[in-house]
């Protein structure tokens, strides 16, 4: 039998409503059922309350120790440090495998997000890959953006669907998260019962870098996501291709040899961390029987 609990996390940013409201749904069902395989919170409950991204800091940038040493006042720092003592691997009430579900204001579609090269995220990631057919964001060695939930649990992965407003409800994203979910369940009675679907290889979309808007001598904002790029995460974009619009109604162009995948594109929230977009190396994985002994 397998004794790896699953963690189900909404709420992470208190403004993504749907992933809240997929979760209740889900737990009616499980209750139904007697589901012993996954465990619930709301992340970040007071920011849910008021409809905020967060209170103090983004709580899904402070998951890192040393970071939060230094911010051990705030209140997203503190319910991070509550929610890994409650449910964190070492815990009684431990998880070894966290969701972290989120949605996002870019036309990403329904996909993943990975947090470095870690077997056991490589494995369900795959799986969902090869079922759903998601794409993979695989975000590493960015110095600027550390601290994530899933990285406080030895395995997990971040489901992004998009796109969405903020504190806006949409029921076919509440339908996506639930197949979804729905999957999940079934899985872990797979691995259960020895069942163990891996495909041979998997495509991954691997973190570049990330560019912000261009912006004037004051710092402000001057220029728009170009028209080609709007709605176009995920599309292969060359040297030469448009990214931006400027107040003179010009186009600034990306400029380099390598071709890159765009993500996030326009995402409101990241206006505050000043991404305009991030950049990926789309990459193709052979899939390994050790990530399932690795998971077990």
């Amino acid at each position: 039998m397998l004794d790896k609990k699953l963690l189900i996390v909404s709420g992470t940013h208190g403004n993504e409503l749907n992933p809240v409201m997929a979760v209740n749904k889900f737990r009616n069902l499980t209750l139904a059922s007697n589901n012993n395989y996954f465990e619930f919170i709301l992340g970040n409950p007071l920011a849910y309350e008021k409809g905020l991204r967060y209170l103090d800091i983004d709580l899904n940038r402070s998951f890192d120790s040393k970071k939060s040493f230094l911010n051990k006042d705030l209140y997203e720092v503190q319910r991070a440090e509550q929610i890994v003592k409650e449910f964190g691997p070492e815990s009684p009430n431990g998880c070894q495998v966290v969701l972290d579900l989120h949605t996002t204001t870019a036309s990403m579609g329904t996909s993943l997000v990975m947090y470095g090269r870690r077997k056991k995220d490589f494995y369900l990631a795959a799986i969902l890959q090869n079922k759903f057919g998601l794409p993979i964001y695989l975000h590493e060695k960015d110095s600027q953006q550390t601290g994530f939930l899933v990285e406080a649990w030895p395995c997990g992965l971040v489901i992004e669907i998009g796109p969405v407003a903020q504190n806006h409800y949409d029921p076919i994203i509440v339908e996506r998260f639930l197949i979804l979910l729905k999957f999940l369940e079934n899985l872990y009675d797979g691995i259960n019962n020895n069942n163990l679907p891996l495909p041979d290889e998997m495509t991954i979309y691997v973190h570049q870098g990330s560019i912000d808007y261009p912006r004037d001598k004051d710092g402000n904002i001057n220029s728009l996501i170009h028209p080609d790029r709007v709605m176009q995460d995920w599309v292969e974009i060359k040297n030469g291709d448009p990214l931006f619009l400027d107040e003179f109604n010009k186009d600034i162009n990306y400029i380099s040899k390598d071709k890159t995948y765009p993500v996030f594109i326009g995402e409101a929230a990241y206006k505050e961390k000043k991404i305009a977009m991030s950049f990926t190396k789309k990459e193709t994985i052979k899939c390994s029987r050790e990530w399932i002994k690795d998971f077990i």
